[in-house]
């Protein structure tokens, strides 16, 4: 009987655990926390300067431009002359300003050719003064098709699509890599 007696008390007097007593920094620490809490309470939000969303555009593109002019957003289109075909005999073209385009590209003539065979399936060569002849009949639309294709797989940069780029040959993979 005195056994239920104790677990009726028990359950009447939970005491739980003992606390520890709180040092006097941390009652100091939560006494500030509750001044600055109520002292935020007194101050009202007042609203600040409404710019329009142009205005705010504009400043973002003035702070790119400074820092990098390159990421400017002035993109520029690449110049490049239509290409010159010339017939040489029955069965072979003349491309004209192979060199010219090449040197505005900013790419090697000997990369451009391997592309141009590769592409047409044919032979051909260089001429001393930049002309590159081709084995076989094309119209100058083809040839612009396969600059084009070539301008997006090895002159844009797939990540800005900027046309400034660089083509390095790397010695020990004999692999080209773009910058």
């Amino acid at each position: 009987m005195a056994d239920v007696e104790q677990q009726l008390e028990a359950e009447h007097f939970d005491f739980g655990k003992k606390k520890k007593k709180s040092s006097k920094e941390k009652k100091a620490k939560k006494e500030k926390k509750s001044k600055s809490s109520h002292e935020g309470e007194d101050v009202s939000f007042q609203r600040g300067v409404v710019y329009p969303y142009e205005q705010l555009l504009a400043r973002v593109h003035e702070m790119i431009n400074e820092k990098n002019p390159a990421l400017g957003g002035s993109k520029r289109a690449m110049r490049l002359p239509p290409p010159k075909i010339e017939r040489v005999g029955s069965k072979r073209v003349s491309f004209v300003n192979f060199g010219e385009i090449c040197a505005r590209m900013n790419r090697s003539k000997e990369h451009v050719l391997q592309f141009f065979l590769s592409e047409l399936g044919t032979t051909g060569s260089l001429a001393a003064d930049g002309q590159l002849i081709l084995k076989g009949r094309y119209m100058a639309k083809h040839i612009e098709s396969l600059l084009r294709k070539y301008l997006s797989a090895y002159v844009t940069c797939p990540m800005c699509k900027s046309l400034n780029t660089e083509f390095v040959r790397d010695p020990a993979t004999r692999l080209y890599a773009m910058k």
